[in-house]
């Protein structure tokens, strides 16, 4: 973690220092009138001034439309902006609202208006105002569920889509050194309330570490994020030493090589791998993940099995890993219009007839053959594999050495649903193994490796 400063006098220059703003043109800041977000937008603004040349500020308020009051703060905010001379949007998350699940349908519309919002200022990093309090809540709500990865809380840069840099500069600062700011500015700032609601998980979690103090839990989140670091390079070599895939879809590992490693680097290994060919967007549970690494070397047992959404099966030169033919969606793709299928393919429909997306299957194997692919193909694989179906018939199965073969102005990709939305800073070395691994496109790096400056 960051040095937390001693006093109200945070210095911009170290606060900002991982940002290479020499190459923006622009940088959002995300707003809402609390005061870690304003005492973030107001600190850039020092910054600002002390440069002869910086990037246009636009700062962004999300109104959710949840509160009575919400409104009233986003204008609040554009007055702050409008005195300061900075660029200001209110961006409503407009429709209707999910009657479960809110607060995530609220995070995820949340990040996808602030991702356009960067679009249409023409850069690819947004601020947050995440503090070390933040930092703290979040590691013990996720030590209360279990689990290792997740203790290492939340990363100071992580890419959303492929594209936008999502940065948290205050994670090394206190929301108290951040008032004490907003006070000395003469400021002032709005407390949504929901924030107090005690019956919310992180307000329990605030009021007792506020009571109890947060004692070496920066201290236990820097170690954590070390092991997090240490295991996933463990992984990426596994997955780049031991495992060969073919057209995406189909995985090959060598066994004992692969088991060479240490257990939390196999494990991880073995969750990625199903999590991109099954396109999970999360890990199977570790426990999961050691069954898998355990049946690899098993001299017992049935020789295939089942897990995330994958068939993994012994065979005599190793271990085979591919979509198994289960849940497996059939979906139109309009004209004009483009989708993410099964978390494994984005599909891009630029002609002018509708598409249709489903699993391959037998039809598709026998389309794959009469095309001169002949019998060597493997067919388990290919069955699952995706195939476009235009007016009705096959016109290509995309991942079986037909990507050239796709009708005129459609685009298929393959898609690791892993990381391709939301990539954890600290997770930038896998993502580069799976990348390599399945020929996808590289992931961005961020100018300036926050992570090890952390």
């Amino acid at each position: 973690m960051p040095p937390t400063n001693a006093d109200h006098r945070l210095d911009p220059d170290e606060i900002f220092a991982g940002i290479d703003f020499g190459r923006l043109t622009a940088v959002v800041v995300a707003v809402s009138g609390g005061s870690d977000s304003l005492a973030l937008l107001f600190l850039l603004d020092d910054l600002r001034k002390s440069r002869a040349v910086f990037p246009h500020i636009v700062a962004v308020t999300i109104d959710h439309g949840l509160r009575a009051e919400s409104a009233e703060e986003a204008l609040y905010v554009a007055g702050l902006c409008k005195a300061a001379g900075l660029g200001h949007r209110i961006v409503n998350w407009t429709g209707a609202k999910p009657a479960t699940g809110l607060s995530a349908k609220a995070r995820e519309a949340r990040y996808r208006l602030l991702r356009d919002a960067a679009g249409e200022a023409e850069t690819d990093v947004i601020l947050t105002g995440h503090t070390l309090d933040d930092q703290n809540e979040t590691f013990v709500m996720r030590a209360a569920r279990g689990g290792e990865r997740g203790l290492a809380a939340m990363a100071p840069v992580t890419l959303l889509e492929r594209e936008i840099w999502l940065v948290r500069p205050l994670l090394g600062i206190r929301r108290e050194e951040l008032r004490a700011y907003l006070r000395m500015r003469g400021i002032a700032w709005r407390d949504d309330p929901s924030n107090a609601n005690p019956q919310s998980e992180r307000v329990q979690v605030r009021t007792a570490l506020q009571e109890q103090g947060s004692g070496d839990i920066p201290a236990r989140i820097a170690r954590k994020g070390a092991q997090r670091l240490a295991v996933n390079s463990e992984a990426a070599s596994l997955l780049l030493d031991h495992v060969v895939v073919t057209d995406g879809i189909r995985a090959e590992l060598n066994a004992a090589g692969f088991s060479s490693s240490g257990d939390d680097g196999q494990r991880l290994a073995m969750g990625v791998l199903l999590a991109v060919m099954g396109g999970l967007p999360f890990l199977p549970s570790m426990q999961e993940c050691g069954t898998a690494v355990r049946h690899l070397t098993a001299t017992d047992g049935p020789r295939r099995m089942s897990l995330g959404r994958c068939i993994i099966q012994r065979v005599k030169t190793g271990v085979t890993i591919y979509r198994e033919m289960r849940s497996i969606p059939d979906a139109a793709v309009a004209p004009g219009t483009g989708i993410v299928w099964d978390g494994r393919y984005r599909v891009s429909n630029g002609a002018q007839a509708p598409l249709r997306i489903r699993a391959a299957g037998d039809d598709g194997v026998a389309f794959l053959q009469a095309g001169g692919c002949g019998d060597g193909i493997h067919r388990a694989s290919v069955r699952s594999s995706p195939a476009l179906l235009v007016e009705g018939r096959i016109a290509a199965v995309p991942a079986a050495v037909h990507h050239a073969n796709v009708p005129a102005g459609v685009a298929v990709t393959r898609h690791a649903a892993l990381f391709d939305h939301i990539l954890s800073g600290y997770d930038e070395i896998l993502a580069a193994s799976v990348a390599k691994l399945f020929g996808l496109q590289d992931y961005k790096r961020f100018s300036v490796n926050q992570i090890d400056k952390n």
